[in-house]
């Protein structure tokens, strides 16, 4: 494979009718950070090697071709670009064969978001998806550099392998599409890479305080953490960041508040069902931020399941008691007396839920599951 590019629907592009171009990049092998195997570049600010970015990389790229749906702009190129140790493959059944993404180095992913934007200017409507995972620097609380593979290979000017993320975005009210969803899965620690220079990483995109198109720009910047704050991984896994952002959009962000009743996922929900995904993963995890404008760009293809937690008042309540959930008169699902609080998923619906703790008894009853979650606490008399 010799270009980033490794899906596209070229009779949908040639077409010129709206459709959606995905940029999907993970940056895990980093040459000249710490571990990573070549000259250590000084300005390291202590940063090393991650596993998890190229497995989400490729967990967003496999929900693009199986799960992304908008009969308005349907999916019309996806561009994967991945650094790790060693050379990996892609593979998919909408690929004639599997594929070695491109290196995700500063050369390559400069020239594939161009490339990417110039299928944005094609339409006014087509809808642009960006995700990045790897290591992120701020200088403050507004600018982000994201660190690509070759970060530090150039001695005299580490930042040539890093793109200024901040000024991209600012630059992307340049780009025809009206439609634009960022999703960031980095950290955004202040640290001295960034605070004792002016250097920012590589320019994409010139940015521009006026857009010259009769289009709104309606754009969303979902990041992984608060600015400021460290991003979480796993080892050799996809991100805490990833795993919600896809259980959001595979419905645990979906709404049916259109007159048609089709579930849609807008961002503005998908934001809420992050948050509320990260912050059940422990205390250490941060709550996203984000900058959005709220529009629907993504219709699942299945009923949603919905996150639901229950637990009893007082919880010390919660170890004692046997908790069960019922729909129309029917045990959904039940789980034994246990030290923490119930957490499952269940599809849209009117249900009852139980406590018991011996002969005692409460109850919520009749209440309504619907995204992107619900929580339930039950008072069981003395």
């Amino acid at each position: 494979m010799t270009e980033p590019l490794v899906w596209k629907d070229q009779a949908r592009i040639d077409s010129g009718k709206p459709a959606t171009h995905a940029a999907v990049i993970g940056v895990g092998h980093y040459p000249h950070l710490l571990g990573g195997g070549g000259p250590t570049t000084d300005l390291n600010g202590g940063l090393g090697q991650l596993t998890s970015p190229p497995e989400s990389a490729y967990a967003v790229a496999r929900w693009l071709l199986d799960e992304f749906n908008n009969p308005d702009t349907p999916l019309a190129s996806l561009s994967l670009l991945v650094s790790a140790p060693q050379s990996t493959t892609f593979s998919h059944p909408q690929l004639a064969a599997p594929v070695t993404p491109v290196s995700a180095d500063s050369r390559n992913v400069v020239q594939a978001l161009r490339d990417w934007i110039a299928l944005g200017d094609i339409n006014e409507q087509n809808l642009m998806l960006f995700f990045f995972c790897g290591h992120g620097v701020a200088r403050g609380l507004e600018g982000l550099t994201l660190l690509l593979r070759d970060y530090g290979q150039v001695r005299a000017m580490p930042m040539e392998g890093a793109i200024d993320f901040a000024a991209m975005q600012r630059g992307m009210a340049r780009c025809a599409a009206s439609q634009q969803c960022f999703f960031v899965d980095a950290c955004r620690t202040v640290t001295d890479i960034a605070r004792n220079t002016t250097a920012s990483g590589q320019l994409v995109i010139q940015d521009d305080i006026h857009r010259p198109f009769e289009s709104d720009w309606n754009y969303a910047v979902l990041f992984s953490t608060v600015e400021g704050e460290a991003a979480y991984g796993r080892r050799d896994k996809p991100s805490f960041y990833t795993e919600e952002l896809i259980r959001g959009l595979n419905g645990g962000a979906a709404n049916n508040r259109s007159a048609d009743g089709r579930w849609r996922v807008s961002t503005g929900d998908l934001n809420a069902s992050i948050h509320r995904g990260l912050s059940l993963r422990g205390p250490k995890i941060k709550n996203p931020a984000v900058r959005l404008v709220e529009f629907e760009f993504h219709l699942p293809k299945n009923a949603p399941r919905i996150p639901v937690t229950v637990f009893c008042d007082p919880r010390s309540d919660t170890e004692l008691a046997d908790l069960s959930c019922w729909r129309a008169g029917e045990e959904i699902s039940r789980r034994g007396p246990a030290p923490n609080e119930w957490r499952t998923e269940l599809p849209t619906g009117v249900y009852d839920f139980k406590a018991q703790i011996a002969a005692r008894n409460g109850q919520r009853a009749g209440e309504i599951v619907v995204p992107p979650y619900r929580d339930f606490m039950i008072q069981v008399p003395k």
